[in-house]
């Protein structure tokens, strides 16, 4: 099972073509978070396909609010932190300081002196 289907799999959109577009868009997304949408998604039939599942918003038959995607994505987070007896959430411009400590892989933070971990590329904190 992939990230996006084990993300969205409680994702209640009334329909199967629209869970499994979904899933398919979060995928795609996901892979390449930092591009456009149709950068990201490789064809103009991948586009349209992504423009027309947001367009579900303004559709009075098939209505697709922001909460239909976030609360599935925040109950499967949820689901995973309950795994762990501390969490730390921090914000994308956290750094964390290992300076004087014997940790092997410590990068450059802000300043060349200081010394920190990195995410790996499966995007989680080593």
């Amino acid at each position: 099972m992939s990230w996006s289907e084990h993300e969205f799999s409680g994702a209640n959109l009334d329909d199967a073509r629209l869970k499994k577009r979904l899933i398919l868009i979060s995928n795609t997304l996901s892979n390449a978070p930092e591009a456009s949408i149709p950068g990201a998604c490789g064809s103009w039939g991948e586009t349209q396909g992504t423009y027309r599942f947001l367009s579900h918003a303004d559709d009075p038959d098939h209505p697709l609010g922001w909460e239909h995607i976030l609360t599935p994505h925040s109950d499967a987070t949820m689901e995973r932190m309950r795994e762990f007896p501390l969490l730390l959430c921090l914000q994308d411009t956290t750094e964390l300081n290992f300076n004087g400590q014997q940790i092997k892989g410590l990068g450059p933070l802000s300043y060349e002196s200081q010394r920190g971990r990195c995410k790996n590329k499966t995007g989680v904190l080593l």
